[in-house]
């Protein structure tokens, strides 16, 4: 049993002891279901109760599903991984996509893995980087911010498994920590 990171959070925000919650979701049969059918069935149990109520019918799907070892932090309903690292940059969010889309471009490889359909668009609130990998996985670069500072977000979904999804996490970290001192 993995205890889920968010339960103060779906505590507070349903006013629902995280136990409780296990026990009705226990005893409503829900280890049986598909994550989408719990999720159902919360987001018509919270309408009306919470706010983002589709949100957090997600959220305690997921926990639930970490609790009773259907996922581990970080796995995805099918079974794949995702992660995310972030960093806050004093600068300019065009400078630093910039900066990052040109370091991202002149890499040959990624931990190893070859980089696939490298893409980047823009839109008003934020600038992307994207590319795949022969795994299947995906990596986005993502840079918002104003002309003081910027948060650069680099996210990896669709990892195969924990164990890669824990050395790519490494190595974004690294990743990360290099284009905050562009």
């Amino acid at each position: 049993m993995t205890k889920p990171m968010n339960i103060a959070s779906i505590e507070k925000a349903t006013q629902k002891p995280w136990e409780q919650w296990v026990k009705e979701l226990d005893d409503s049969g829900s280890s049986e279901l598909s994550h989408t059918e719990i999720a159902r069935k919360l987001y018509a149990e919270l309408g009306g109760k919470v706010e983002n109520h589709g949100w957090w019918a997600q959220g305690i799907t997921v926990a639930y599903e970490q609790h009773i070892g259907k996922r581990v932090p970080g796995q995805l309903a099918d079974g794949l991984f995702e992660l995310a690292i972030s960093k806050t940059i004093a600068k300019p969010r065009d400078v630093v996509f910039l900066q990052v889309t040109e370091w991202l471009e002149q890499q040959v490889e990624f931990n190893g893995c070859a980089q696939l359909k490298a893409r980047s668009s823009t839109t008003p609130k934020r600038s992307n980087w994207r590319c795949d990998f022969s795994d299947k996985s995906k990596f986005a670069a993502t840079v918002e911010g104003d002309n003081k500072k910027s948060k650069l977000v680099l996210s990896h979904t669709a990892v195969p498994s924990k164990t890669e999804a824990d050395n790519w996490k490494v190595y974004w970290k690294n990743v990360a920590n290099q284009l905050a001192t562009l």
